[in-house]
């Protein structure tokens, strides 16, 4: 087996783990009948038969693959029926996604969370998770990624990195050592092609955050001073195995809002010009006095009125983190 076909049985394995587990608590159908469907590509995958139609005995274009890792049957061979299934398992693909995002908006000790999560497709390579302390008084972990590329094999890297930090954020360790270990994990589970870029910020019921940053846009911090991109960046996760990390340290006060984002954001297009990490800036200043989910909704609103009509490129993810109380911990 080639090194590329190892990395997508990886994917493969990763992606049926998550899936078996939700199976577990919520035996639908539709999650069932996904679940045979990788087993079926994981098979073909071993005997070599992946990538050729059924029907035509044709390889089918390696762009449809990537994309669509389940597929057995050329589009121009596919039925309406058969292409309707497709989409069915497009969509039960999306709901599992959808299944693993965090409750939103969150308010606890001290701290409101909301994002909004816009796949480019029906899936996302976008991840975003928040993960509770075991422990009382513990710290709130707030995890947001971006895996390289798009459509079913994103989304399969995606789950992955779900499984892995919730794995790993338990453990009581600093956030460079928990980037560093999930960076070995990603490294030897992908192909050197494939990397994802990762915010992780640590949320201490006190008011203190904790943040690393392992090749993922800056994000945005509001308080009294105004706007200011918080500078901390280290290689992404997969790039190589024995990547470091460092994390910056900040203490919010009452108001204060950090914006975290993936690229969608910034890097959107209208004609030749991009929007930007000073627009993103921008937006936020105006919008810092506003709750969570309103702020969230009016920068997304400075992003429609930037493109005026462009498709938006990329999937796109953005999280508020609003200081609201001092807790003592």
């Amino acid at each position: 087996m080639t090194p590329e076909l190892s990395y997508l049985r990886d994917r493969l394995i990763a992606g049926r783990a998550v899936l078996d587990e939700l199976t577990q608590s919520r035996p639908e159908s539709k999650f069932i009948e996904l679940l045979e469907k990788l087993d079926a590509a994981l098979n073909e995958l071993q005997t070599g038969t992946w990538g050729t139609c059924r029907v035509c005995h044709e390889q089918i274009p390696p762009a449809s693959m990537d994309e669509h890792p389940l597929m057995s049957i050329c589009l121009e061979c596919m039925s309406e029926e058969e292409r309707a299934s497709l989409e069915y398992d497009l969509r039960s693909a999306a709901e599992v996604q959808k299944r693993l995002l965090p409750d939103a908006p969150f308010s606890c000790d001290g701290w409101e969370v909301d994002y909004t999560w816009e796949p480019h497709g029906i899936v996302s390579g976008d991840h975003v998770d928040l993960v509770c302390p075991s422990s009382r008084n513990g710290s709130y972990h707030l995890v947001l990624g971006d895996v390289a590329g798009k459509g079913i094999a994103a989304s399969l890297l995606q789950s992955q990195l779900h499984a892995l930090f919730r794995a790993l954020a338990p453990v009581r360790s600093t956030l460079p050592d928990l980037l560093g270990r999930a960076n070995q994990l990603f490294f030897e589970a992908t192909a050197s092609c494939c990397f994802a870029t990762l915010a992780v910020v640590r949320l201490h019921p006190n008011g203190k955050v904790v943040l690393a940053n392992a090749g993922h846009p800056r994000p945005l911090l509001s308080d009294r001073w105004g706007v200011r991109p918080i500078e901390d960046a280290s290689l992404p996760l997969g790039m190589i195995g024995d990547a470091s990390y460092t994390e910056r340290e900040l203490s919010l006060e009452p108001g204060d809002t950090l914006l975290l984002y993936t690229d969608g954001l910034t890097e959107s297009w209208r004609h030749d010009d991009e929007y930007g990490v000073g627009r993103a800036a921008a937006a936020l200043r105006r919008a810092s006095g506003l709750p969570p989910h309103e702020l969230l909704a009016s920068c997304r609103s400075d992003l429609d009125d930037f493109l005026d009509g462009s498709p938006r490129g990329d999937d796109l993810t953005m999280v508020a983190v609003r200081r609201v109380m001092s807790i003592a911990e």
